[in-house]
């Protein structure tokens, strides 16, 4: 499946919010950025800025860094809070400053330095506002089984009730997902995302729920959590069934009423926000082993959208293809007509694994080698045998070192430190998928059985990637 983000409307003009403790700075930009064609409004200080945001929708923040009162940086914090799809530009005196750097973690589009450019200015301003606008998500595909899909998300869509997307990896879930947001009423507000198979226990509950100061060691200041980003929204929790029992006694909880505590904190807080939910397992075999909880599977699984794999809905491969030679097209200046008549046959007579996923990696691949004005069958380096896909081996990882430990391993007399043990083993084992795949992360991942976001999670956290 892919998801086109194009847009019918062709402009970059927006509601800009100015806030500067210059007088001088804030006519300045409001004038030039009216003649633009922007409907502009100014705050003295940070404080003005925040009850702005707080009373009517802005699309952009330009905001000076340093003022008397709060700093450009948490004025941008504090609009990330209220409506999450807003961009910022920061403006600072300094070449380089830690605040310039924190402003652009939060989601700031850009900064400029004193004196700026005006041209360079009025670009950032259309580049930022371009980024911003909400896209108008399009399921692609002819297929059955995909016009289904698109029919029950119309219809799911306008109501409040928990989804639950099912699918293999690689088949667009969290896009099905971000197309109900887009069509729902909601869709002016965050659409906030959380794989729950990415992080351990105790950090999804922190990122999910927030935390007070001193809730734990390193919790030096109060954050809000992710459902509360998502107020008036969406939050997707992707691969849901990846969540500890205790997780999911949490989170029936907050399904059931919609009300939660962060990590170390005793007020309840509530929230209105909608819970999208989304797993590649099958959670009813789950809640019989009693790996998923069945009051929890009962919640989630209020309406039920199944995403099928790309090998049951074939007619959708050479559609897909296009779109996505099309979309590499642009993004790398290449004039591609389309596939060649080998290329398509080998398209269609692969077994796609790694689904939609998998068939944009490849198409992205072929588009960058590709010399001739079509796509050619060797472009695509699927292998000789039709069906056999070769970014998936039958082979395993082989198991590791004994020295490591495996089934048989014996508790050594003086003891040892499990945890670090236990990191050693996942290490070697990621380390050794990525070398069997050839440096290929897609292809590793799904040598360990891993989605492709935990796997890039444990590399970053093992320093592998």
């Amino acid at each position: 499946m892919a998801i086109d983000t194009t847009t019918e409307t062709k402009t970059t003009t927006g509601t800009i919010l100015v806030v500067d403790d210059e007088r001088s700075m804030r006519e300045f930009l409001s004038i030039m950025l009216k003649k633009e064609g922007h409907d502009v409004v100014v705050a003295d200080c940070g404080r003005a800025a925040v009850k702005i945001l707080e009373r009517r929708p802005v699309d952009l923040l330009i905001s000076d860094i340093k003022m008397p009162d709060m700093s450009g940086v948490d004025v941008l914090r504090r609009a990330k809070e209220i409506r999450q799809d807003i961009v910022g530009i920061m403006i600072t005196a300094f070449k380089s400053t830690e605040s310039a750097v924190e402003a652009l973690r939060l989601g700031a589009h850009d900064y400029l330095e004193k004196p700026f450019d005006n041209e360079l200015l009025k670009k950032k301003v259309r580049d930022a506002l371009e980024q911003r606008r909400v896209p108008e998500y399009t399921i692609l595909g002819d297929s059955p089984q995909i016009t289904e899909v698109r029919e029950r998300i119309t219809r799911v869509a306008p109501t409040n009730s928990t989804i639950l997307i099912t699918g293999e990896s690689g088949t667009g879930k969290e896009l099905v997902a971000r197309a109900i947001h887009s069509q729902s009423k909601r869709s002016a507000r965050p659409f906030v995302p959380l794989n729950c198979g990415a992080l351990p226990e105790t950090l999804l509950e922190s990122e999910l729920f927030g935390h007070e100061k001193g809730a734990f060691t390193s919790a030096d200041s109060t954050k809000k959590g992710l459902v509360e980003a998502a107020e008036r929204g969406s939050i997707f929790l992707d691969e849901i069934g990846e969540m500890s029992l205790m997780m999911q006694v949490k989170l029936l909880r907050f399904l059931q009423e919609r009300r939660f505590r962060r990590v170390g904190g005793t007020e309840e807080k509530d929230v209105d926000v909608r819970v999208i939910a989304a797993t590649n397992q099958d959670l009813a075999k789950m809640v019989e082993t009693g790996d998923f909880r069945r009051d929890l599977f009962y919640r989630v699984n209020v309406i039920k959208v199944d995403v099928p794999p790309l090998r049951e809905r074939k007619e959708d491969i050479l559609p897909l293809a296009q779109h996505f030679i099309e979309k590499f097209n642009r993004q790398m200046g290449k004039e591609l007509k389309g596939l060649a008549p080998s290329a398509r046959r080998t398209l269609e007579s692969y077994t796609w694994r790694g689904n939609v996923r998998e068939l944009e990696n490849v198409i992205e691949r072929a588009v960058a080698l590709e010399d001739n004005d079509m796509v050619q069958a060797e472009s695509l380096d699927l292998g000789d045998i039709p069906g056999q896909d070769r970014r998936f081996p039958q082979h395993t990882v082989r198991e590791p070192s004994a020295a490591i430990g495996g089934a048989s391993a014996r508790l050594p007399e003086s003891g040892f430190m499990l945890e670090q043990h236990v990191q050693n083993i996942e290490r070697e084992y990621l380390a050794q998928a990525l070398q069997q795949a050839g440096g290929v992360k897609v292809r590793a991942a799904g040598l360990l059985g891993m989605s492709f976001r935990s796997f890039r999670y444990y590399l970053k956290k093992y320093h592998l990637s």
